[in-house]
């Protein structure tokens, strides 16, 4: 939906508020914002995020952030107004988050399984890349975390720690994308506020889908070097070229 669609809407709201109270309203929309990003070669409650067993591991360094996105519900008129101000947040209609013929707990649930779904086929996508000759066995050790969007960097991390040299060369790397066995990377939603979380935690390079480039050249972060990618080998071809002071194909 067009932003000035929604100022009208939210127009709408408003006036109709003003008799209500517009701390009491509750309009139907979500925001999304930054949610949480973790560096999937960091560790959590002492274990790796991503831990690979079964072959030999390399050192690693730098960070590789995997950001997502927020959603707040339940919005009232005030909070919607405010929201749509900030350029941290954006507003959607709430049936396109959480349909109408879906539970809350329905959508939960099948967020959750195209995470667990995306660290599958990441693994597959690393495996098609490297071309082992053991088998690998990977355990990822996040919780609460839903969608297909983390696949890139999955891949991307256990390509890292199966590689002999250092991929990122103490650099701090965010990226998104869906990614399949082949190594294809796919577009994602959200990479706005995906690009404010890495630029929050001092991501200097993100790395974007190339069907994601032209809306994220629009809203890209001061200093957050944009990197265009369509596969998993074009990704880690763009890092190891960063690392060695040379370019990268730009969005």
């Amino acid at each position: 939906m067009s932003r000035r669609v929604v100022t009208l809407v939210l127009s709408a709201f408003l006036a109709a508020g003003l008799a209500l109270g517009s701390t009491t309203l509750v309009v139907p929309y979500v925001a999304l914002g930054p949610g949480e990003i973790r560096d999937t070669l960091g560790t959590v409650d002492g274990k790796p995020v991503i831990d690979v067993a079964g072959a030999q591991t390399y050192p690693t360094s730098g960070r590789l952030f995997m950001p997502t996105v927020s959603v707040t519900d339940e919005l009232t008129l005030l909070d919607a107004a405010q929201m749509w101000l900030s350029p941290r947040f954006a507003l959607a209609p709430r049936e396109q988050i959480f349909p109408a013929d879906k539970t809350f707990q329905q959508v939960q649930q099948e967020n959750a399984q195209a995470f667990t779904g995306s660290q599958s086929v990441a693994e597959a996508a690393a495996r098609t890349y490297l071309k082992p000759q053991s088998p690998i066995r990977v355990t990822v050790n996040i919780k609460d975390i839903g969608g297909p969007s983390a696949g890139l960097v999955f891949a991307l991390t256990i390509v890292d720690k199966l590689t002999p040299g250092d991929l990122l060369h103490g650099m701090s790397v965010a990226g998104t994308g869906e990614i399949s066995q082949d190594g294809k990377v796919g577009s994602i939603g959200g990479i706005r506020m995906k690009m404010i979380a890495a630029k929050e935690v001092g991501a200097t390079v993100f790395l974007s889908p190339a069907d994601n480039c032209k809306e994220a050249t629009q809203t890209v972060p001061d200093g957050l070097r944009l990197v265009r990618v369509s596969t998993l080998t074009e990704a880690v071809d763009a890092l190891t070229a960063l690392a060695a002071g040379r370019d990268a194909p730009g969005c």
